[in-house]
């Protein structure tokens, strides 16, 4: 304890009654207070520590490029982001691929395949391997994230980060 002599008692006992992440919530906290977020420091922060539920959205929004680092140009990114998901949704359900009672999971692997050129001609064609894949990223980041056009966006950035990255590992992933 010969570092800080304040970072001291207070921060210590809470670490012994299981709360770790004080010191951490500040930190992360003054992160995002920059005008200009720093990706790298940000990217370093969430390899070291867990991230808090209420920051994790945000900060996966900047990590994945959903939003620039700049706070002034969320709200219009964001809105442009949300009416480009609209246009796709009403665009599915014209098209027939789509209606209300569609899961939601499937509805962000049509709107991928849609934006990525990849949809089907019939809507009855058989899953591919990689919509399987993307199907069960869905699932996992749906549990996560309260807001469906966030979770959408987070999800297809995910998989499109993962295919560019990691294709060649996809085979392996799904012998497992």
């Amino acid at each position: 304890m010969a570092e800080d002599p304040q970072r001291n008692f207070r921060s210590v006992y809470y670490e012994k009654v299981g709360f770790r992440g004080v010191e951490e919530k500040k930190s992360l906290e003054i992160l995002l207070k920059d005008d200009r977020l720093d990706i790298e420091k940000l990217c370093t922060f969430s390899q070291r520590f867990p991230l808090p539920s209420m920051y994790r959205t945000l900060v996966w929004k900047v990590l994945l490029g959903i939003l620039p680092p700049h706070h002034e140009s969320h709200t219009f990114v964001m809105k442009y982001r949300k009416e480009q998901y609209k246009d796709a949704y009403h665009a599915l359900q014209v098209i027939r691929f789509i209606n209300e009672s569609t899961p939601e999971v499937e509805v962000f692997l049509r709107i991928y395949q849609l934006e990525s050129g990849k949809l089907p001609r019939n809507p009855s064609v058989p899953l591919e391997p990689e919509d399987e894949v993307f199907l069960a990223i869905a699932r996992a980041m749906e549990e996560m994230v309260e807001d469906s056009i966030d979770c959408y966006w987070l999800v297809s950035s995910f998989v499109n980060l993962f295919n560019n990255k990691y294709k060649d590992s996809l085979p392996q992933l799904h012998n497992q």
